[in-house]
């Protein structure tokens, strides 16, 4: 269990890198739109690592049952888990898609590590098949 609570502040460090870069490249910004929120309609199905669902709860709590095809944290038509948001949450740009899908592989190559070197199982799927 310490393994997996060392592992979640590492991935939290990967997230704030992930940040930083965004917030440094004026090619990348977020219009606020909640799109990436609404899968079905954004054309997208949002993928996470076992780890990165655990973040998610552990910041949001448990996901509600939802309506199928939009984020489960999804509140008032914007991100209601800020704070606990997946990499592919946090690199999903309105704008200029090669850059938010350099900066999601770079950083996504970091939590693959993360996970082997904490010897937690690389479990990447959508979203909603973490929840049941």
């Amino acid at each position: 269990m310490e393994a997996h609570v060392e592992a979640l502040a590492e991935l939290r460090r990967i997230y704030g890198k992930a940040d930083e870069e965004a917030r440094g490249n004026p090619a990348l910004r977020c219009e606020l739109s909640g799109r990436c929120c609404r899968f079905r309609e954004a054309g997208h199905v949002l993928f996470v690592t076992r780890l990165e669902y655990d973040e998610m709860v552990r910041c949001g709590g448990a996901p509600g049952a939802g309506e199928e095809g939009v984020c489960p944290w999804l509140r008032g038509g914007l991100c209601g888990n800020r704070e606990g948001r997946a990499l592919a949450c946090r690199t999903y740009f309105c704008s200029d898609e090669a850059a938010a899908a350099a900066l999601t592989e770079r950083h996504h190559r970091e939590i693959r590590r993360l996970h082997e070197r904490h010897g937690i199982p690389y479990d990447y799927r959508p979203l909603h098949g973490h929840a049941r």
